[in-house]
């Protein structure tokens, strides 16, 4: 509890000084051509025992594909440990696609774009509990012990808005909003392998935010 609290202060300390700095134009130190690809990284699976990465290709200088891949794995598994105890032993695998269009050029300084995405995740833990029921006359406590793999995969189509901001030469943020159309495909678990308003799993229509960083090559 007390990492994770650490790990939110560091994290909200670094993203409010790149902001900042952000502000500054870099019209002076970025590339004139535009950039061929792009190396993400994607800090928020974090909090959740999760690591993602993405490679962006361009197709023209204004519109590229997208490859974000994530795996998670924990013994603790982060957020799910506050939602209920009883989780542990998390795997899960995500795997998404977008295609990118921008208003301006790969490698200028402020842009915006808009993509489709299609959203491949599959998530499963362990899940303990043990209940206790106390009868009387005579007196007895009976213990009941569940002992269960939950699992949950969903598949998600639909559309993510996003700017892009240059903060060092050949860095990028990226930040996004959008949202999409969650279909459950396997496994009997997606409500409960919720949490809160991130429901990657619940069949709906579910909202997306997105903070990223790139690098350009």
């Amino acid at each position: 509890m007390k990492n994770l609290r650490l790990f939110n202060s560091v994290f909200l300390g670094v993203f409010i000084s790149v902001s900042a700095f952000a502000q500054r134009e870099f019209s002076s130190v970025t590339r004139n051509n535009p950039y061929d690809k792009m190396v993400h990284f994607v800090p928020l699976p974090l909090l959740v025992g999760g690591f993602e990465m993405g490679y962006e290709k361009a197709t023209t200088h204004k519109e590229s594909f997208y490859l974000q891949v994530g795996y998670y794995t924990a013994k603790n598994p982060g957020l799910y440990k506050l939602k209920n105890d009883g989780y542990s032993d998390m795997n899960g695998l995500k795997l998404e696609c977008q295609y990118r269009f921008f208003r301006k050029t790969n490698n200028y300084i402020k842009n915006v774009w808009i993509g489709p995405f299609v959203n491949f995740k599959t998530l499963s833990m362990k899940y303990t509990e043990t209940t206790y029921t106390t009868t009387y006359n005579p007196y007895n406590v009976k213990t009941n012990t569940i002992n269960e793999n939950r699992m949950a995969t969903s598949l998600a189509f639909g559309y993510m808005m996003g700017l892009r901001k240059s903060v060092f030469e050949n860095i990028y943020l990226d930040l996004s909003l959008g949202g999409g159309v969650y279909i459950p495909v396997a496994g009997s678990n997606h409500e409960q392998l919720n949490i809160g308003l991130i429901s990657p799993y619940q069949r709906g229509v579910q909202l997306r935010m997105n903070l990223g960083f790139c690098i350009a090559l």
